[in-house]
């Protein structure tokens, strides 16, 4: 009789497994068959970007929601647990589709525009390698963020609860070791000074450009005017020093990384050197500011372009009394634009384990009692009928 009722239980837990499954499947397939259908429709020229765009600019929104709803929950007791995870898995789940069927509508719409020749031939490279890169970076995020992670969480998963839960804690971490990196200005100033130039910059640097993107495709892409062609626009400036400054940042501190490589050589701490990653780096943000440098050189009017202050400052010690800025123009576009997707590829793929790991880990070892439970618990799966108040005491 045990045998049967194992056996029924077995039956049962294996449909509720084929079950989810298939629930999946279906989830993952609705918005593909979407994402196709807008594909078609844009190679058959029924509409132009704007809902592309539209959609894009959708999925970003749903996707900070999705932020602000975990933010909520792990830094604050504010609201119901199962209001907010139900709220964060929700709004991540349509906004990552949402995304996914944006970028179909997008490739379709630009690859009609390649098709009918109304594209250079340096957008017809960059489309097709900007979509695989999305493509790579997202399944480098999946796997080092989900994956990797995903038999920690359900291990772990009866320990982490709000009742538990020490928010302000994690908001002082969040605050004093995660964003503004005092930890490591403990350690030495000048680590910590490039690794806040380099951090913020790119960070900062990324979000300007995605924000650039909107302004410079979407904009145009709704029907209203193209205010990144109007010479002077104080949105297009604002623009060009955003990016001039952030991407010094970034310079400066690969520089300072390369100071300190230096400084550091022979001794232990050199292990906390990244490189690879600066000299990548640092080749990208250079080789953007000398195509920018070309691009201000060769117009008629340098002092109409003084908000790229870094590129200006290039353009007028080099002047262009040789030619040079039509000449390493498109060579140094190219190894500027992939060389940045190279760079987005390569971030999930060697750093993100670092740039994630430490914080997350410095969050959650904030946890005091979250962390003393599991250790209880642990400990009295090892020694079955002792008391966990033993293990305080």
């Amino acid at each position: 009789m045990q045998d049967k009722h194992t056996d029924v239980g077995r039956s049962n837990a294996m449909s509720t497994a084929i079950a989810d499954v298939r629930a999946r499947r279906r989830r993952f397939i609705l918005p593909l068959i979407v994402g196709i259908t807008v594909f078609v429709m844009q190679l058959s020229g029924q509409y132009g970007a704007g809902l592309g765009y539209a959609l894009l600019l959708a999925s970003v929104i749903l996707l900070l929601g999705a932020v602000a709803a975990l933010a909520l929950l792990v830094l604050t007791g504010m609201f119901s647990t199962e209001y907010l995870s139900g709220a964060m898995r929700w709004l991540f789940s349509v906004g990552a589709w949402v995304y996914v069927i944006g970028v179909f509508d997008l490739s379709g719409h630009y690859l009609l525009e390649s098709l009918q020749g109304r594209v250079e031939l340096k957008w017809m490279l960059f489309g097709p390698l900007a979509l695989l890169t999305l493509i790579v970076f997202d399944i480098g995020l999946y796997r080092l963020i989900y994956r990797k992670n995903h038999v920690n969480w359900k291990r772990y998963r009866q320990h982490i609860n709000r009742k538990n839960a020490q928010p302000q804690l994690m908001r002082a971490v969040l605050y004093s070791d995660v964003l503004m990196h005092t930890s490591l200005l403990s350690v030495s100033g000048l680590r910590w000074l490039r690794h806040t130039l380099i951090f913020w910059g790119f960070v900062l640097m990324f979000a300007v450009e995605v924000a650039a993107v909107f302004v410079r495709e979407g904009i145009p892409a709704f029907g209203f005017v193209d205010i990144w062609e109007m010479a002077g626009h104080p949105v297009r400036l604002a623009f060009d020093f955003a990016f001039d400054f952030f991407g010094l940042m970034v310079l400066i501190g690969c520089l300072l990384s390369f100071v300190w490589r230096i400084s550091a050589r022979g001794s232990e701490v050199v292990k906390f050197a990244d490189t690879p990653s600066a000299v990548f780096l640092f080749l990208v943000v250079l080789s953007g500011f000398v195509v920018e440098a070309a691009r201000i050189a060769s117009g008629a009017d340098l002092t109409g372009s003084a908000y790229s202050f870094v590129g200006w400052t290039m353009a007028y010690v080099a002047g262009d009394s040789s030619g040079w800025a039509d000449a390493v123009y498109t060579p140094m576009w190219y190894l500027h634009v992939f060389g940045s997707l190279a760079f987005i590829v390569y971030i999930p793929a060697f750093r993100l384990v670092h740039s994630c790991a430490t914080p997350v880990g410095r969050l959650m070892n904030s946890q005091k009692r979250m962390l003393a439970n599991k250790r209880d618990s642990s400990i009295a799966g090892l020694m079955p009928g002792m008391d966990k108040q033993h293990f305080r005491s």
